[in-house]
């Protein structure tokens, strides 16, 4: 049975899983590279846990399992070294190790790396980065039931000109380039596309230059009077 305990030593501390019927000989073995203390200068000590101050049980028979010292769930096994020419800390002391380093060029011109991999294989911030999908949104199919025939009207602004006053003139499906609900607005000036013919097809009559088809969204109903041009308020 696999059972979870802590194990410490002078240098380590870490949580294993370990079988109940390894012997106390084996236990050695594998605390072994875990801890840096070789099988022979291991003393083992058990703690009900890794905060507990008094041992429960010294296992010091190397031919008895886990499971006949009653090691259990959590527990914790403490290992104290008692080579005298271990010196604290070594474990870990990696300051004498030879380290291989590389420079960032040089880590970019081998071919054996995690980076030249990705490279060939397009992965990662490598891959081929796909076209943005685009999607056409339906042309309209009703228009708001304020913007009906006689309603007066601003037109949203373009970039070429300004917001412009006028009355709608027509609602309705309309094969104005792709179809769908379109608004007919007579103008107040003479700023629109034409007089309330499309390709041929009346809708509604105006003045040359009068008439604009929008789609509703571009309409804001309101109460929006007519200018009279012929009023000027610096003469009298």
């Amino acid at each position: 049975m696999l059972i979870s305990v802590f194990v410490t030593s002078p240098d380590t501390h870490s949580e294993r899983r370990l079988e109940s019927s390894l012997t106390v000989q084996q236990l050695k073995d594998k605390l072994t590279p875990i801890t840096g203390v070789s099988p022979q200068n291991q003393v083992l000590r058990l703690y009900r846990s890794s905060e507990s101050k008094e041992a429960i049980a010294s296992l010091d028979d190397e031919s008895r399992t886990l499971e006949s010292y009653g090691v259990a769930e959590f527990n914790c096994i403490k290992v104290d070294n008692t080579d005298p020419t271990a010196r604290a800390g070594e474990w870990n002391d990696v300051s004498g190790v030879d380290k291989f380093e590389l420079s960032a060029e040089e880590y970019e011109a081998r071919n054996d790396t995690v980076l030249s991999h990705l490279k060939a294989n397009k992965l990662g911030r490598f891959a081929d980065v796909p076209e943005p999908l685009s999607f056409a949104l339906p042309p309209p199919s009703s228009a708001p039931s304020d913007v009906v025939v006689g309603a007066r009207c601003q037109v949203e602004a373009t970039s070429s000109d300004l917001a412009r006053i006028g009355t709608v003139r027509f609602v309705g499906e309309a094969e104005i380039g792709k179809g769908g609900v379109w608004v007919g607005v007579e103008l107040d000036e003479p700023t629109g596309k034409g007089d309330g013919s499309v390709n041929g097809k009346t809708f509604f009559k105006c003045r040359p230059s009068h008439a604009v088809f929008v789609r509703s969204d571009k309409i804001t109903v309101g109460d929006y009077p007519e200018e009279d041009l012929m009023d000027d308020e610096d003469e009298i």
